[in-house]
């Protein structure tokens, strides 16, 4: 009997090993020593950041927060290049394209907003021979036709639109997406509330030090910093290589094709690691990040007169008709 329960509690601890392997993810595979391909995903030891200082003059309380924004809208903007061997041909060909993404796009949802940025239109040239009775030959630029960029700037509400705005855009050659803007109109609100739960924090945080010092923290002088920042989606994503590898152990005479490995990228926000609180730490999709820090000096230092107490002995003297000078009591 205890030979078996021997073997299901290995048998157990051996599948939640391959659990735990299964959902670790790639990011951070190691073979040896070295990390695999171009990934750089670090794992963290697990070591304390120091949020409070303090000497005999003064203490510093350093409180930070995240707030996770879901995109109010989207502004997707795709790159268009048109040739054609007129100026007119040209303008016309890029314009009927245009004129297509938005009347399907119009037909599928009538919020989505279009409009076009102009880049550039010039001319593009061949070389032709010149022949001249008295003179070499020469090279001369010649018009060939015209190139016309354009690009197509598309807002739209929610990021289940987007498979559509690809498929249209595709549908008319437009494959170029530049970049995707995350746009929130929210920003007045979420500082007010980063404030106010720093506040909260805050409090909590001079009620647990003034027990443990033995003093009234509130009442002692204070300075403050702050400071606030925006993160979008963009400029959080790294890149990431998949793992593949084999071990083969073939004859001499064997031919072996490595696999191509996919390089593609993912989403790193911040995490909480480095913050005291977070609103909506749940979110899935990539947000927008706010980021709120206060830092508060308490001075800890009492001064030898009380804040804004300022003692005044001034005396007032009179000279007589005759020179004589007599001090003068008020």
């Amino acid at each position: 009997m205890k030979a078996k329960l021997l073997i299901a509690l290995v048998t157990t601890l051996f599948f939640l090993s391959q659990v735990h392997a299964q959902i670790k993810g790639n990011a951070n595979y190691k073979s040896g020593n070295v990390n695999y391909g171009d990934n750089f995903y670090q794992i963290n030891r697990g070591s304390t950041i120091k949020t409070t200082t303090s000497s005999r003059d003064e203490m510093m309380v350093v409180i930070k927060g995240i707030y996770n924004e879901k995109a109010s809208s989207f502004i997707a903007t795709f790159g268009i290049l048109q040739s054609g061997k007129t100026a007119e041909e040209t303008t016309n060909l890029i314009d009927e394209r245009i004129q297509n993404v938005i009347r399907d796009l119009s037909s599928f949802n009538k919020e989505i907003e279009i409009a076009t940025d102009m880049i550039s239109f010039v001319p593009s040239y061949n070389y032709a021979v010149e022949k001249k009775i008295f003179n070499p030959k020469t090279y001369n630029e010649k018009p060939a036709g015209f190139e016309l960029k354009k690009n197509l700037i598309i807002k739209y509400k929610k990021g289940s639109d987007f498979d559509k705005i690809m498929s249209v855009c595709s549908k008319n050659e437009i494959y170029d997406l530049v970049k995707v803007d995350y746009i929130t109109t929210n920003y007045d609100t979420i500082k007010s509330q980063m404030q106010k739960k720093a506040l909260e924090v805050f409090k909590e945080t001079t009620a647990n030090y003034s027990m443990l010092m033995n003093t009234d923290l509130n009442k002692k002088e204070k300075i403050l910093q702050e400071g606030f920042n925006i993160s979008y989606p963009t400029e959080n994503y790294r890149q990431y290589q998949a793992y593949a590898a084999t071990h083969p152990s073939f004859e001499n005479s064997s031919e072996v094709n490595d696999i191509k490995k996919n390089t593609t990228q993912y989403f790193n926000g911040a995490l909480l690691r480095e913050h005291n609180f977070i609103f909506n730490p749940e979110i899935t999709e990539p947000s927008i990040q706010a980021f709120y820090e206060i830092t508060i000096t308490i001075k800890l230092k009492e001064d030898q007169l009380p804040k804004n107490t300022i003692v005044k002995d001034n005396k007032y003297y009179v000279i007589t008709a005759t020179g004589e000078i007599k001090r003068l009591v008020l």
